[in-house]
């Protein structure tokens, strides 16, 4: 009896939506007929359908999204899919202002949605958002790490990687882990066309990443962020600053780095604050990129180009060299007496287009050693390439 009441409160509902807007708004109308007709034909799966595409409305600009919620969508809570419902819920308590609320909202339906792995690691990571809004970081990140199992057992890349990686790097950006946030924000960028976001989203993102590049211990690579298109949103606009000094790191560019000490001292506080550890990094990217330059046969650097590079004392660079040692950022051996370090491998990393050219013209010389190796074997051993 309780069912028939509340089917029949629900097309009563949606009968007086078409009522409402037949005159003023007949396309809109026309939206909500098709609605009841779908609920009061128990077609469950075209609802849904119409209800994921309904609440990106216009017509819920101004909101009204939690009254087709309470009216319509929580009646069909246990019908439709355990996914589709939490694509729903998410839409809907972004009209939700007050976290606190928002988290009340959705607490209800972690019973409903428990036996869907995807649909529960959905409604938990937007639980761990809104208690990161409330300022419960260590009860957000407790979360997150729960999820962060569940989301292993996922297949391919989903609209829930998405919606974690982005919640995981907002609640890493509010307590400055930098270099956390860089690899959360980046797969979170590796879950999503960036042409899908607001601009004002896209340019803080990007203006973000770029600072957790600089700021973020253990980030020697930055070719992963300057090759993808988020960048693009900092050019040619005031910030262009922050995407010439990421560059200048990237190829360990230290004479621009402290060129450009007047641009970047004025506009963060936080690369002020960091500036002894950052001229640290870009020396020992300077000395990466060094080795990275050399063709293997050639990795035999003197301390004094070295030092030239890193611009630093030729007595001080044996220290930097031995810590890019000790951070695996290079391999090879140093020699006391004669003032040099053989390098016999550097880290792996993106590389940007002037590394790329350089690369290309590196390969293009091998291949000419190895025309002019087999021209004189083909001279001074004929017999070597002699047919069978």
């Amino acid at each position: 009896v309780q069912s028939d009441r509340t089917a029949m409160a629900v097309s009563a509902y949606l009968q007086g939506k078409v009522a409402e807007l037949q005159a003023s708004s007949p396309d809109t109308a026309a939206i909500w007929n098709q609605l009841e007709s779908q609920y009061s034909r128990r077609l469950w799966h075209q609802l849904t359908l119409s209800l994921l595409d309904f609440v990106h409305n216009d017509y819920f600009a101004k909101g009204g999204l939690t009254e087709l919620y309470e009216h319509v969508i929580k009646d069909v809570e246990d019908r439709i899919n355990p996914l589709s419902l939490m694509s729903l819920v998410n839409v809907v308590i972004g009209q939700i202002e007050d976290p606190a609320a928002a988290l009340l909202f959705v607490e209800p339906l972690e019973n409903k949605v428990k036996t869907d792995n995807a649909a529960s690691i959905s409604l938990r990571t937007t639980m761990a958002g809104l208690k990161t809004r409330l300022g419960e970081y260590e009860e957000a990140l407790k979360v997150l790490e729960e999820c962060s199992t569940q989301l292993d057992e996922l297949q391919g890349v989903t609209p829930v990687h998405a919606n974690y990686y982005k919640v995981t790097a907002e609640l890493h950006k509010i307590e400055a882990r930098f270099a956390e946030f860089y690899g959360a924000a980046l797969k979170y960028l590796g879950c999503i066309d960036v042409k899908e976001l607001q601009e004002g989203e896209a340019v803080e993102l990007a203006n973000d990443l770029c600072l957790a590049a600089l700021l973020g211990d253990g980030i020697y690579n930055m070719g992963e962020l300057l090759s993808h298109g988020i960048v693009d949103f900092l050019r040619d606009t005031q910030q262009q600053w922050l995407v010439d000094l990421v560059m200048a790191f990237n190829s360990g560019d230290v004479a621009g780095f402290v060129a450009m000490k007047e641009v970047w001292s004025a506009n963060s506080g936080d690369l002020v604050v960091a500036e002894d550890q950052l001229m640290e990094k870009v020396r020992l990217l300077a000395i990466m990129e060094q080795v990275f330059r050399r063709q293997s046969k050639d990795r035999r650097i003197s301390f004094s180009e070295l030092s030239a590079a890193a611009q630093i004392e030729e007595n001080s660079i044996e220290v930097l060299v031995m810590k890019a040692l000790a951070l695996g950022l290079v391999k090879g051996t140093i020699d006391q007496i004669d003032q040099v370090a053989t390098f016999t491998w550097v880290q792996p990393r993106v590389l940007d287009l002037a590394q790329l050219s350089d690369m290309h013209a590196r390969l293009g010389q091998w291949l000419q050693q190895v025309d002019t190796t087999t021209e004189l074997l083909t001279t001074s051993a004929p017999e070597l390439f002699a047919s069978a």
